[in-house]
């Protein structure tokens, strides 16, 4: 079963107007660290809001959320420059699972 990290990053207006470049920086800052924990399990994909554009979601695979709390270690002091640079607020994570939920269907 994957174990899926959904963590939300809520930027200025001004990082929002780019947020291509402003989640690139931040990707570029941590991803060295995350990519080489034993714990990573994968790239990110990174999501918009289009309702909220200031509202941009990462979901990516990790092993275990005991790695990624320790991940979160090393993470966090990379983090905080950031958060204060580009966001209005802390960032927010949330960890799921995948459902075994069947997809395929013939419906014609």
């Amino acid at each position: 079963m994957s174990f899926t990290i959904v963590e939300t990053w809520y930027l200025t207006d001004e990082a929002a107007r780019q947020a291509t470049r402003t989640m690139q920086i931040i990707d570029d800052a941590i991803g060295e660290n995350a990519h080489g924990h034993p714990g990573w399990n994968g790239h990110a994909t990174f999501l918009q809001d289009e309702k909220e554009p200031n509202v941009v979601t990462w979901v990516y695979p990790w092993r275990s959320a005991e790695d990624h709390a320790d991940l979160l270690k090393t993470e966090e002091p990379i983090v905080q420059p950031l958060i204060a640079q580009y966001c209005t607020r802390p960032r927010t994570i949330r960890y799921a699972a995948e459902l075994p939920v069947e997809v395929e269907h013939d419906h014609h």
